[in-house]
């Protein structure tokens, strides 16, 4: 019995969460089964549509959970033979049989074989693995661990970043590892200009903040993605950060005096 076979036979749940657009996903996929349409449009009917706006809305279901005491979070999704689609909190699955199946959307989806319908039939992969400049590839692999992003690849050689946070997809189509190398090096950069407290690291580790900058320097020369406008930017910002220290320190030595 596959895992299709189980979730309609109640031997396996389907966990959904709020904010992922996997309730929207799972109507989409029930859909595509056939005698499941009309219950899954039933469903969505009765428990996801806005009457006001006259379209679905998961925050009309997830109110629905709320008021029914149900996890606002996370909710499980069960199909029951002449009731349809009902839904209950994980806890009280497990409660009910502690060996009870709880399958990812990923997983249903997979069980249905509509992978590359919905974006995942991938791997994963990382840029150790995917460039031969294992230095280089180093510190973009460290900055997706604490981003939380993964590269996905498929089997067309195509890739995308997935957003671990969010379980959504960076690129709307699959693109080349480029592309994907330029989005997760600038980003990489930008964060360390734009949102890490430069000016507190300045004062407590100088030299700390040059050597991230002159990593990150090099680290794009020997990607190829730095035309001349780009170095220059990053250099300009370095110096003038360069100066506002300078300036701090001789304010410092002044007011000593």
């Amino acid at each position: 019995m596959n895992d299709m076979e189980e979730f309609l036979n109640f031997c396996a749940i389907v966990k959904i969460r709020r904010n992922y657009d996997e309730l929207h996903k799972f109507i989409e996929l029930m859909k595509g089964v056939g005698f499941l349409k009309d219950y899954v449009e039933s469903f969505e009917k009765n428990c996801c549509f806005d009457k006001e706006l006259n379209n679905f809305s998961e925050d009309v279901f997830w109110y629905y959970v709320k008021i029914n005491n149900g996890n606002t979070q996370d909710i499980c999704l069960e199909f029951q033979w002449g009731k349809g689609f009902t839904w209950g909190n994980r806890e009280d699955y497990l409660d009910y049989d502690s060996e009870m199946k709880i399958l990812s959307l990923d997983e249903l989806i997979k069980a249905c074989n509509k992978e590359e319908v919905f974006k995942v039939n991938y791997e994963y992969t990382n840029f150790k693995s995917e460039l031969p400049n294992k230095e280089s590839a180093s510190d973009l692999d460290g900055f997706l661990d604490f981003y939380e992003w993964s590269i996905i690849k498929y089997p067309d050689g195509k890739y995308n970043i997935k957003d671990e946070q969010c379980n959504t997809f960076k690129f709307d189509e699959n693109t080349t590892l480029d592309e994907i190398i330029d989005t997760v090096y600038f980003r990489m950069f930008d964060y360390f200009t734009e949102e890490e407290d430069i000016e507190n690291l300045m004062k407590e580790d100088f030299q700390y903040v040059k050597r991230k900058y002159e990593s990150y320097m090099k680290t794009g020369e020997k990607l190829h993605v730095l035309d001349e406008e780009t170095k220059n930017h990053y250099t300009e910002w370095f110096q003038e950060i360069m100066q506002e220290n300078e300036s701090k320190d001789t304010i410092e030595i002044n007011n000593d005096i």
